[in-house]
């Protein structure tokens, strides 16, 4: 039995009607069997023509015959319906069995799509309201969730609310209590989010989306609330969904990095709760999208490496060598950096320059440039040579204060397929 996608109801064989005014001013009317709902909510839809299935390919793709002697294929696993072409043309593509089974094909169809939409990213609200506003809005909207007056209007959602508190409050080793009163403030002194939990409680969220802490504001935030609110405890926290090389300030002003990974796992829980709300779904995929993109760097060719492909390989090199990463600017454009200090000579750090492997020297103010060039890039190349490690004079030799005295192009270390090898790669760069 077929049933309403609107009400749930059954749904009936009946006839609809289209009247449409052509340009003579008449009218025609076109008349269709229809399946409606038999509850007249309002639904109809066009009994369409039930195709016969006359081959499969296994389990997952059936071949339908439709009149005139046009085919398409249907893959059952992810309901897609592909194009029509005509039925030999497709029974020469691939070996074809009989058809065996007893599939409800009309049940079938009216859950599959075609595929010139099936693999098509719908629109997401968080690919247009990118701003820190824009989260700082649903961080609130998630919140006021916890409160238990919207435990009984939407229980996957309140349980998403609550399990966001209480990862704060166990961040900051704090038992979490029941959220019996909530107040939530915007832009307190310039603070994004100010949540206050039973008169007891001040959560202090501090949004960075793609930018950094500066200037002492998070500790200026903490000082504000004190002032006003001086019997509250304190939960700072500092919201990042992007990524950056350390949190090192952040930790010093007493708040907690609550990163990407931290909010995914609870929207993941709220999606297996089965939460259907439009803006949670959106914002839970735009969150797994850009993780996505950051790991991207392990099945990617490096020539499609973007900036998040770059940073991932970097948080994952900065998981056993010692070092910081980050954007360099310069006039040709800037690139994506990491650096840390060399082994080969004390006076010099290593930098990625993405593709390339440098070792940099720099000079002391008194320091004469050209000859501490020419003593280090000495040393760095007889050291290259024991050790193999194919270090090469760059085709020019810089004259500033910060100077590039040796390089290698091909550090980075790859698997057969052309994926990149992190193990290899990680073990070459510890040698330098």
């Amino acid at each position: 039995m077929l049933n309403c996608p609107r009400c749930g109801s059954p749904l009936i064989e009946d006839a609809g009607e289209n009247l449409e005014q052509n340009e003579d001013c008449g009218v025609v009317m076109d008349v269709f069997p229809a399946y409606v709902c038999e509850a007249q909510c309002g639904y109809k839809r066009r009994i369409e023509e039930v195709p016969e299935v006359i081959a499969q390919q296994g389990e997952d793709r059936l071949l339908l015959l439709y009149s005139n002697q046009q085919a398409r294929i249907l893959d059952v696993r992810d309901l897609v319906l592909w194009p029509a072409m005509h039925v030999d043309s497709l029974l020469a593509r691939g070996y074809w069995e009989d058809y065996k089974g007893d599939d409800n094909i009309e049940e079938l169809l009216q859950n599959a799509k075609d595929s010139q939409s099936a693999y098509v990213e719908t629109p997401n609200l968080f690919q247009f309201a990118t701003s820190e506003l824009s989260q700082d809005a649903f961080l609130c909207w998630l919140t006021a969730w916890s409160d238990q007056a919207y435990r009984s209007l939407n229980r996957p959602l309140h349980d998403a609310g609550v399990e966001f508190i209480s990862e704060i409050f166990h961040v900051h080793d704090i038992p979490a209590p029941v959220t019996d009163s909530i107040e939530i403030i915007r832009q307190f002194k310039s603070l994004d989010i100010l949540a206050i939990i039973n008169d007891t409680y001040a959560i202090l969220i501090e949004d960075k989306t793609y930018t950094k802490n500066h200037s002492n504001q998070l500790q200026r935030y903490r000082d504000a609330i004190q002032e006003a609110y001086p019997h509250l405890i304190q939960l700072p926290i500092y919201y990042k969904i992007a990524d950056q090389s350390h949190y090192r300030s952040v930790v010093d002003a007493g708040y907690v990095p609550f990163k990407r990974p931290m909010m995914l796992t609870i929207l993941k829980n709220g999606v297996d709760k089965g939460i259907d709300n439009t803006i949670f779904l959106d914002y839970y995929r735009h969150l797994q999208n850009l993780d996505d993109n950051v790991s991207s760097f392990r099945t990617k060719p490096l020539k499609e490496w973007d900036d998040h492909a770059w940073q991932g390989f970097y948080q994952e090199i900065q998981k056993e060598i010692d070092g910081d990463w980050g954007y360099v600017h310069n006039r040709s454009g800037g690139f994506w950096g990491f650096w840390w200090n060399s082994k080969l000579n004390k006076r010099c750090y290593m930098q990625l320059e993405q593709e390339t492997l440098c070792v940099k020297v720099v000079a002391r103010e008194d320091e004469k440039r050209s000859k501490l060039r020419t003593e280090v890039l000495s040393d760095i190349l007889e050291e290259s040579e024991k050790q193999g490690l194919h270090l090469k004079r760059p085709a020019r030799l810089g004259n500033g204060k910060t100077m590039t005295i040796a390089q290698r192009t091909d550090y980075i270390q790859w698997n057969e397929d052309g994926t990149v090898n992190i193990r290899e790669t990680i073990d070459l760069l510890k040698r330098y």
